[in-house]
């Protein structure tokens, strides 16, 4: 399923929400009265990720004020959640933020505007002018510094932040991906990063002022070897080693890491 051909000016926000009902509704009251008082046109786009709480009832309250839900009963992963608020993505823009809305409204705008003159715009935490990352755990960022040397090492990413939960593009970037990224765990970002890279897309990072979560859903310990694991596979898979991998092997690993 592709984007539709013509877009209406504006701004799609997708919210991948996994377990929410607790942190949702305080993000959408932080968002939506700087959207609405902006008046730039807008939607927010919460997709609910084979929840078991009541994530899609909370969302469901703001459908006046421009909130969809897209609601999945079994879990798609990160990845795979973002890629379905994308597919129903109304606007010229489109882009995803964490559900702990980790970045002001105004921050939100600055990374908007920044796509008059590139394709895909980056909040990060690292680059010059970023502040806020020192709160978190120390064992999270010396995972993603460790992160981003391999990323670096290993897909050529000229970014020193994949990860931030904060990203906006073109749709017209977004419509040639959709069917090319196969990652739909927290590796997601890398994969489609790689991919916009690989077709020579306009890529910028914005310094934000980062707001980590103690709640944040992050298994950090679990998400390791995964993540690591899809690294690798993204790799692989975009090299010639893929012409003699079996496509058994291809399917299991897609199934095993795919959507962690």
């Amino acid at each position: 399923m592709y984007l539709a051909e013509s877009r209406l000016p504006g701004v799609s926000i997708v919210i991948p929400a996994w377990n929410e009902e607790d942190r949702l509704a305080r993000t959408l009251d932080r968002y939506l009265p700087s959207l609405l008082a902006r008046g730039y046109p807008y939607e927010v786009i919460v997709v609910a990720d084979g929840d078991q709480d009541r994530t899609v009832e909370v969302a469901g309250r703001y459908a006046d004020r421009k909130v969809r839900v897209l609601s999945f009963p079994n879990k798609l992963g990160k990845g795979g959640a973002i890629l379905e608020g994308m597919r129903a993505a109304r606007h010229e823009y489109v882009g995803y933020l964490d559900a702990d809305g980790p970045i002001s409204p105004n921050e939100l705008y600055d990374l908007v505007g920044h796509l008059k003159e590139v394709d895909c715009v980056v909040a990060s935490r690292w680059v010059r002018g970023a502040s806020g990352v020192e709160t978190e755990p120390l064992v999270n960022r010396l995972a993603g510094r460790l992160w981003n040397v391999l990323t670096r090492s290993l897909l050529f990413l000229p970014l020193r932040d994949t990860q931030c939960g904060a990203k906006f593009f073109r749709e017209s970037v977004v419509r040639p991906l959709l069917r090319t990224v196969t990652l739909t765990n927290r590796a997601f970002d890398v994969d489609f990063l790689y991919h916009m890279r690989k077709r020579g897309f306009r890529v910028k990072e914005v310094p934000v002022r980062w707001g980590h979560d103690p709640a944040t859903r992050m298994p950090i310990g679990r998400a390791i070897p995964v993540m690591f694991a899809s690294l690798l596979g993204v790799r692989v898979m975009n090299s010639p080693v893929r012409r003699i991998v079996p496509d058994k092997l291809v399917t299991w690993f897609l199934t095993e890491f795919g959507s962690t």
